[in-house]
């Protein structure tokens, strides 16, 4: 009977050593798989890190565009009104420049030069500046040639010889070109 006990019990050890061995597969199996979805976790995290990254650059091009938008609209905020102004401020010289015989018509030419003075004091402080064309340069970004003449003595070459219409900038921006003739 001893025998038949140790058999069974050789018998049970070897069932529970049967037993755990098959357990220890499957978690093998299992934890394969639980890598294999961690791993996948683990890309999906990486995924999800790589868009936040990108939405957050984007978010913040975009806050710094409309940043720049909000300075140049401040910096150039009376660019119309000038370009509005530049043709009174034209009329108001072709006033002055009128030959004035009578005394009436003198103290009228010295109120239109003090509305000038003023106009053009007002468009400096707003940054708005007379392009300085005579006998400059010519610059194709701040001159417009109108006319081109042969080269005098003493005259260079490529040089704006005479203003047919004064040009303006506001701080580094164009509002109009000067009109000029240029020496070849």
């Amino acid at each position: 009977m001893e025998t038949n006990e140790q058999n069974n019990k050789e018998e049970l050890k070897e069932e529970k050593i049967v037993a755990d061995e098959a357990p220890q597969e499957e978690v093998t199996e299992e934890t394969k798989t639980e890598l294999t979805n961690e791993e996948k976790l683990q890309q999906e995290v990486e995924k999800l890190n790589d868009q936040v990254y990108r939405l957050s650059a984007e978010i913040s091009n975009i806050q710094k565009r409309n940043a720049k938008e909000r300075q140049d609209a401040a910096k150039y905020r009376s660019q119309s009104l000038a370009q509005n102004l530049l043709n009174v401020i034209d009329n108001l010289e072709r006033a002055i420049a009128s030959p004035s015989e009578s005394e009436e018509a003198q103290n009228l030419k010295k109120g239109v030069e003090m509305v000038y003075e003023g106009f053009l004091y007002a468009l400096k402080e707003e940054g708005i500046e007379e392009i300085d064309a005579l006998n400059q340069p010519f610059d194709p970004t701040l001159h417009h040639a109108v006319q081109t003449v042969p080269v005098e003595e003493g005259q260079e070459a490529d040089r704006v010889v005479q203003v047919y219409q004064k040009g303006y900038k506001l701080k580094d921006r164009v509002l109009r070109p000067s009109m000029v003739i240029v020496s070849q």
